[in-house]
């Protein structure tokens, strides 16, 4: 009776792995794609950009305009696995569109810059080209599906991560 049951407990403690495996944790988005997301929420002209920042860990905050028609913003985070970021971004009013830009800087990136450009290219919602030479790694990218309202530039080398992000959004015709 106790071979039995300890025959039972061995073939227990043998599939338990078995089946563990088939537990898929879901894959971390990569540093350089939550920077690419932080930054379109600003230049996409979401009004509650800073908040959403800063729930993500960022230091952001509303910088002092010229203008009504301009809103500028700034911030930073130590991202790990890849540096100390900056942020820079402002929306811009216009009488028919809205033009939002942010660009990220970090200076002395550590991380696989092919790996975090690659990431960034391979977003469904972008499309382009990049090149990988002695220089770094460098991506030029559209939105993808006929949304050429974005444009995107992002590189990598042993002096800095950029991601450089402009949208141009047309504004509702007002109604009469």
């Amino acid at each position: 009776m106790r071979a039995g049951f300890a025959l039972i407990v061995a073939l227990a403690l043998c599939i338990t792995p078995v089946m563990a495996q088939g537990k898929v944790k879901a894959a971390a988005t990569p540093q350089s794609v939550q920077v690419l997301e932080m930054c379109e929420t600003f230049a996409a002209g979401d009004v509650l950009a800073v908040e959403a920042a800063i729930a993500k860990g960022w230091d952001a905050y509303d910088q002092e305009s010229e203008s009504p028609f301009v809103k500028s913003y700034a911030g930073s985070k130590d991202v790990p696995g890849l540096g100390y970021a900056n942020m820079f971004a402002l929306v811009e009013s216009y009488p028919q569109n809205t033009f939002g830009y942010c660009r990220v800087d970090v200076a002395e990136p550590a991380g696989d810059g092919q790996s975090l450009i690659q990431a960034i290219q391979q977003l469904d919602r972008y499309e382009g080209e990049a090149i990988q030479n002695g220089d770094g790694s460098f991506a030029s990218l559209t939105g993808a599906n006929g949304a050429t309202n974005r444009l995107l530039l992002a590189h990598w080398s042993q002096e800095a991560f950029v991601v450089q992000l402009s949208i141009a959004t047309p504004k509702a015709e007002a109604s009469n």
